[in-house]
């Protein structure tokens, strides 16, 4: 009987050892040194290296100051400070706040330096997104409403419902698709596939549609998966060659950077979550948005589509924020009965606007999302790239975990600058 198990378990390794399940199993849940699992494509800087200027040790308050942290499990906030949040798994972690082009906060945890470099996961959407408005700009695609099938044709021979999806459709998360973004680790899920799969397109082309594209918002990692193929296809190159020209050249990057690809043979960028860099170069993207596309009198992207990305476009009840793979609303923990309650307490409070509201499926109550004028990038393990202009401020966080979103963090700490 034990032969004959491991004659089944190994006629199933090799069934499985050139396909996304083998390496699904093999690999596990995704994790933020799979710059090793993956073959890589390196997004080269230049020797021309913009670096922020650094408030002296002795100087940063923020070392200090104390802020409000929610722990979800007892519905409580305690107060901590911001070296406290970092540190509070044993997981690596890495944090940057940086105030008119000064570093005023700076700090690692878990073997992280200034020099480490993570997977930053779906922050890469964000990149992603940027490099469409890029290729815009340069002539590349032509408009956001030009459907996918202009740029990959050969998905007019598939579902019908393809030449309907456009490029906006990727950008603002409505492309209707029928995947699930679930991260329980399934090797046999349609995310499993993409991720762990070894030619994109391949698992692109078998996509159905459980929506008309536009309908309505729905979060998943395939629409900037074919976002990327669309940016490649319009201008020709690699995705890591465009965004090395791009933006890690003119933009002054420390370092160069990697992104995955789902093999050397098809070469395929994992565009919506392989990005791998530094904390440092990331708030360097902040600095672009904060200046409105612009970086030394140069405009990379045109300000009209910066101010598109962080716009309202999805509102509503579990619609969330999300506009051009940027999110701009943060929760709040107040619960409520209604929409309308939630709506006319928030009237009340000074420079908050009550945006959209979540429903918890567990208690029924909502929550409010909020605008306060930030707006910020999101990945995986809670990585984030926060963005507010009016306060002319950037703040970075790189991870693997976290005790609540650093976005909700950074929002409350901001209020006392």
């Amino acid at each position: 009987m034990e032969r004959k198990i491991n004659l089944l378990l190994i006629s199933i390794a090799i069934l499985f050892s050139s396909c996304s399940t083998f390496r699904a199993i093999k690999n596990g849940n995704p994790a933020i040194d799979d710059y090793i699992v993956f073959p890589q494509d390196t997004i080269y800087n230049s020797s021309n290296v913009f670096t922020f200027e650094e408030l002296p040790i002795g100087g940063r308050k923020l070392d200090t100051l104390n802020v409000d942290v929610y722990f979800s499990k007892s519905d409580t906030f305690k107060k901590m400070t911001l070296n406290e949040v970092v540190e509070y798994t044993t997981k690596p972690a890495a944090a940057i706040i940086i105030k008119n082009d000064t570093i005023i906060y700076e700090h690692y945890s878990g073997g992280l330096n200034k020099d480490s470099q993570t997977t930053v996961f779906s922050v890469t959407k964000t990149i992603t997104s940027i490099l469409c408005g890029v290729a815009l700009k340069d002539g590349y695609i032509e408009s956001v409403k030009d459907p996918v099938t202009k740029y990959i044709p050969e998905l007019k021979k598939k579902d019908k419902m393809f030449q309907q999806l456009t490029i906006e459709h990727l950008l603002d998360m409505s492309a209707g698709l029928k995947f699930e973004e679930s991260y329980s680790f399934n090797p046999f899920s349609k995310i499993a596939q993409l991720y762990y799969g070894n030619n994109s397109l391949d698992v692109i082309s078998g996509m159905k549609f459980i929506n008309v594209p536009g309908e309505r918002y729905h979060y998943d990692s395939m629409t900037t998966a074919i976002l990327g193929i669309v940016i490649e296809r319009a201008t020709g190159v690699p995705y890591a060659k465009y965004l090395s020209e791009k933006l890690w050249q003119p933009l002054g990057m420390e370092q160069s950077a990697t992104i995955s690809l789902d093999s050397q043979k098809h070469h395929n960028a994992k565009s919506y979550a392989g990005l791998t860099t530094n904390v440092r170069d990331l708030a360097k993207i902040g600095k672009l948005y904060i200046d409105k596309g612009n970086w030394d009198g140069v405009q990379i992207v045109d300000s009209t589509y910066v101010e598109r990305s962080h716009s309202k476009n999805f509102v509503g009840v579990n619609h969330g924020t999300y506009s051009y793979s940027w999110y701009w609303g943060t929760y709040d923990h107040k619960k409520f009965d209604d929409v309308d309650s939630m709506y006319n307490y928030y009237k009340s409070v000074p420079n908050v606007e009550a945006c959209a509201a979540n429903r918890s499926r567990n208690t029924g109550k909502y929550k409010a999302v909020l605008h306060r004028g930030s707006f910020w990038a999101y990945g995986l393990y809670g990585q984030v790239l926060y963005v507010n202009p009016e306060k002319n401020i950037i703040a970075v966080y790189l991870g693997a975990d976290r005790i609540e979103d650093f976005y909700n963090i950074f929002d409350r700490l901001l209020e006392q600058l």
